[in-house]
């Protein structure tokens, strides 16, 4: 199945990733790990891959 990964700025070093699935259907969870939230935005792509796999992992085990 493919996901797409969004997150969004809380406030506080907090986030909310949503994972939307081929569907449409959309699950949500709220994560304080700064370190996955930048390594979703490096400039290694290698690096950013692993990071939303493991975001997309987070979100699915969370909802």
């Amino acid at each position: 199945m493919v996901y797409t990964l969004s997150k969004k700025f809380l406030g506080y070093g907090h986030y909310i990733l949503s994972v939307q699935d081929e569907s449409g259907k959309v699950k949500s969870a709220v994560t304080g790990d700064t370190d996955l939230i930048n390594r979703l935005s490096s400039e290694l792509e290698e690096e950013r891959e692993k990071a939303t796999k493991e975001a997309i992992n987070y979100v699915l085990q969370e909802s």
